[in-house]
């Protein structure tokens, strides 16, 4: 990872970094408003694998006062493979492996049936009094992924939702309900259908993210 300070947020996908006194252009893969992205906050660069790529850099960490967030949105479908491999595979005894589907939001297991396991991830970098929480303003694709659980479900289908905080300092998650109330009618009626809902908190440094541990859903 490479040190530097966040400067601005040129577009919704992109960011001026300085970096020893030198200003580069970083990808911001999350494009949602994050208040913590705020110049001359420290921040932390990865070096981008796409060479095709304009940017040199995508945009991993910042600080959100003494929390370091991670804001690679690519990041919580790998803890969900970590999450997966370890917890399923253990609970079931048996060999999974898993991979992503096309649009990179959910983890497919081989093995099973007409891949029937099918994980749901969510990331989220927003705590408010050590409560993390989705979605931050009303999100039209976040619950059409709800309902895909839901539909799964009817289906026979074996769904599962995992939420994964990019950030430590967190105690418990919870659906916003004043944001958006009909996300939190979804995760409802999600939960009422018997699907097993997660969450796994991370730990954020220098070196990348891990999973710290698993907190409530409320």
């Amino acid at each position: 990872m490479i040190q530097g300070l966040f400067i601005r947020r040129i577009s919704r996908r992109l960011a001026e970094v300085e970096v020893q006194g030198h200003i580069f252009e970083a990808y911001i893969s999350n494009g949602i408003d994050m208040d913590f992205l705020k110049s001359g906050t420290v921040c932390f660069l990865r070096e981008a694998k796409n060479g095709n790529r304009r940017t040199l850099f995508d945009l991993y960490s910042v600080y959100d006062g003494d929390a370091l967030v991670c804001v690679d949105a690519k990041e919580p479908l790998r803890i969900a493979g970590i999450w997966a491999s370890d917890k399923l595979n253990r609970g079931a005894g048996r060999d999974f492996s898993f991979y992503e589907d096309v649009k990179g939001m959910m983890l497919l297991a081989m093995n099973r049936e007409n891949h029937d396991l099918m994980i749901q991830v969510m990331g989220t970098s927003f705590v408010n009094n050590r409560a993390a929480y989705l979605p931050k303003i009303p999100s039209k694709a976040l619950n059409e992924r709800l309902e895909s659980i839901l539909w799964m479900k009817d289906r026979g289908q074996d769904p599962r939702l995992l939420f994964v905080v990019c950030r430590d300092d967190a105690d418990y998650f919870y659906a916003n309900r004043e944001s958006d109330p009909y996300f939190a009618a979804l995760m409802e009626d999600v939960k009422e259908a018997g699907v097993p809902i997660e969450v796994v908190r991370c730990s954020v440094d220098e070196e990348g993210m891990a999973i710290d541990r698993k907190i409530p859903f409320r």
